[in-house]
C-alpha cells in the first residue's frame, strides 16, 4: 500500500555551494550550463544490443580508470568543489556528511551501506568524521532521507554551520547495467523505450542560516511509495506514491497546490515513469484549484545525464536554483524523484531574493 508520509518543520534549508562531475562537465557551473543548453555526451559502451551495436552511455570524458576508483573519483570532484566554495578556515573541522547511494537492497550488485566506507576516506580527517556524518543507500529518492537527516543535524542544539549532502551512483557498473539490460530497461538500437545509462558525482551544501543574497531555499519533503513497477503488470498504475510524496512536501512547506509556479522531474527514458509523473501531476494540482486556475510549468532536470541514480538530488537542486535565478521557471516550485524500488520523493522549493 501506498502511504502518505509528511514531515512538519519551520525550519527550511538554504543551498550554500553545489558540486558536480558527471558526462556534461567537472564542475557545477559546466554542468549546470549544459543541462541549460540541452546538451548531451552520450557516446557507445562496451555493451553490445541483440544485434550486436555498441549501447550509448552518459560517461565521463577522457577518464581512463575504472570500477571503485572511478566512483571514488567522481565522489572526491563534486565533494572538494563544494568545499572550496565554503568560508573554511584551516583548523576548523569538516562538516558533517550525509553520502547518497544507491538503493541498497543488496540485490544485482548494487550498494550496501557498510561499502560506502571508502568514499569517505576521501575527505577522513586525522581525528575521524563528524560523528553525526551517514550513508543513505536509497538510490534516486533517497534525496528526502538525506535532507532530512541533514535538517536534523542543522536544528539541533548544536548545530554546525554547513552540512554536505552528496551523491554518488553509476548504471554503467558491469552487474548493474547487465540487470538492467536483461529487464529491457535500457535505451539501444532495438529499444527505444529505456533510459541511457550514466555516472555522477555531486554534492551541495546546506545552512539553516540566511546570509540575506537571494539563493534556493528547500522548505518542504516528501515520501511516498508505488506498489506498481515498469517491470511487472501485476499491479496496475495509479501514481499514488507520487502523489503522496508530492502532498507531503507541500504540507510540510505550509503551502497549497497552487502556490507553485512549476513542477520538475527527474525521469530519465522510459514512457511508464512519463505517465505516472503525468498522473501524480494532474491529481496533485487538480485539488480545490482557484478560477481561474494558474498555468503550471514543467521541467526535466536530468534531460540529458543519463540515469545517474543517487546523484540526480543535489544535481537537480543545483539545476534548479540556476533555472529560478533566470525567472525561467518561476520562483516556487517541486521537484520530484522516482526509484526503481518504488520509493518516491518530492522537495517543495522556493527561491528568495
Amino acid at each position: 500500500m501506498s502511504g502518505r508520509q509528511t514531515f512538519r518543520s519551520s525550519q527550511p534549508l538554504r543551498v550554500v555551494a553545489r558540486g558536480a562531475c558527471c558526462s556534461l562537465g567537472f564542475s557545477a557551473p559546466s554542468v549546470v550550463a549544459a543541462m541549460r543548453a540541452c546538451l548531451c555526451r552520450y557516446a557507445p559502451t562496451d555493451f553490445l544490443d541483440d544485434e550486436k551495436g555498441r549501447i550509448p552511455g552518459a560517461m565521463l570524458f577522457q577518464v581512463p580508470i575504472t570500477g571503485r576508483e572511478r566512483l571514488l573519483y567522481m565522489y572526491r570532484s563534486a565533494v572538494g568543489e563544494c568545499l572550496s566554495a565554503l568560508p573554511h578556515e584551516p583548523d576548523q573541522p569538516l562538516p558533517p556528511f550525509i553520502v547518497l547511494g544507491g538503493e541498497g537492497d543488496g540485490e544485482h550488485g548494487r550498494w550496501q551501506a557498510e561499502q560506502m566506507d571508502w568514499l569517505l576516506d576521501a575527505y577522513r580527517p586525522e581525528d575521524g568524521h563528524d560523528p553525526r556524518t551517514r550513508h543513505v543507500c536509497a538510490g534516486k529518492a533517497g534525496i528526502a532521507e538525506g535532507l532530512l537527516a541533514a535538517r536534523e543535524i542543522l536544528t539541533a542544539p548544536d548545530a554546525p554551520e554547513y552540512v554536505i549532502v552528496a551523491g554518488v551512483d553509476s548504471f554503467l557498473e558491469p552487474e548493474t547495467f547487465i540487470r538492467f539490460m536483461n529487464a529491457r530497461r535500457i535505451f539501444s538500437f532495438t529499444n527505444s523505450d529505456g533510459f541511457v545509462p550514466g555516472e555522477a558525482g555531486t554534492a551541495i551544501a546546506l545552512s539553516a542560516r540566511s546570509d540575506g543574497t537571494p539563493g534556493l531555499w528547500i522548505e518542504g519533503v516528501g515520501q511516498g511509495h508505488e506498489p506498481a513497477s515498469p517491470e511487472s503488470n501485476e499491479v496496475p498504475l495509479f501514481a499514488r506514491g507520487l502523489t503522496d510524496a508530492l502532498r507531503a512536501a507541500a504540507d510540510d512547506a505550509g503551502l497549497q497546490p497552487w502556490d507553485y509556479a512549476f513542477h520538475a522531474s527527474a525521469v530519465t527514458g522510459e514512457q511508464w515513469y512519463y505517465k505516472e509523473t503525468s498522473l501524480a501531476v494532474s491529481r496533485f494540482f487538480a485539488q480545490n484549484v482557484p478560477e481561474p486556475a494558474p498555468e503550471i510549468g514543467t521541467g526535466l532536470i536530468c534531460r540529458t545525464t543519463g540515469e545517474i541514480g543517487a546523484a540526480s538530488g543535489p544535481l537537480g537542486l543545483a539545476w534548479a536554483e540556476r533555472e529560478m535565478a533566470h525567472g525561467t521557471l518561476g520562483t516556487r516550485g517541486l521537484l520530484h524523484f522516482s526509484n526503481h524500488n518504488g520509493q518516491r520523493a518530492a522537495l517543495a522549493v522556493n527561491y528568495r531574493v
